[in-house]
């Protein structure tokens, strides 16, 4: 089996990430690096589709997965590390007349439709449910869904709470949301921002 790496996650919503204005979490994928033998998993920075020139052809071959924890991105690429083996020992880097470009061989296509499958990439818009449990997927929440307006009173926030007793407050919230389901991680887009506009607005009437 060709040796490869597996670059692991670290953090358990390593793979969320939203950026201001959007509406949804980016997507999120396992990427198997031909040339450098490695399998990530990430999220995918771009917002407007495009995709870096390596992806492009062919030598990062990028899988998709819904907004996997950490530990569940690592138990994949355990999983599926044999197939990728099989994709790492059948391609070659040729001149398609414009660049160069990876090319796979019949074994490494049919251990990427592998791939497919055990991800449960049926390219419809279906996918995914069928393989992945709500234990296995980072817990989604909007700032609105999350709290109820009273926690400056529940917290004791006042003018005077520091940055770190509101990142303390944040990760409470979200860690009292985690149990209200069956995954252990949760996020909530704009939390930060919203604990911090209630000390500023108490900050403000204070003047």
């Amino acid at each position: 089996m060709n040796d490869i790496e597996i670059i692991r996650c670290t953090a358990p919503d390593e793979l969320y990430c939203r950026y201001d204005g959007q509406s949804e979490a980016q997507g999120a994928y396992i990427e198997l690096d031909l040339q450098r033998s490695t399998l990530l998993a990430d999220y995918d920075a771009q917002v407007d589709g495009g995709v870096p020139a390596a992806v492009y052809h062919g030598f990062e071959r990028r899988y998709a997965v819904p907004v996997l924890t950490g530990e569940a991105a690592n138990r994949v690429m355990e999983e599926i590390k044999p197939l990728a083996a099989r994709v790492l020992a059948d391609w070659e880097e040729v001149w398609d007349g414009n660049n160069m470009v990876a090319r796979l061989g019949e074994d490494a296509q049919a251990a990427e439709d592998e791939i497919g499958e055990h991800l449960g990439l049926d390219y419809s818009g279906m996918g995914f449910e069928t393989v992945f449990s709500d234990e296995d997927l980072v817990a989604q929440w909007d700032t609105d869904g999350a709290v109820n307006g009273h926690e400056a009173e529940e917290y004791n926030i006042t003018a005077q709470t520091s940055d770190a007793r509101l990142d303390e407050i944040a990760a409470e919230i979200t860690r009292s949301l985690a149990e209200c389901g069956e995954s252990t991680v949760a996020v909530v887009h704009g939390l930060d921002e919203y604990l911090r506009g209630l000390r500023d607005e108490l900050a403000a009437a204070s003047d």
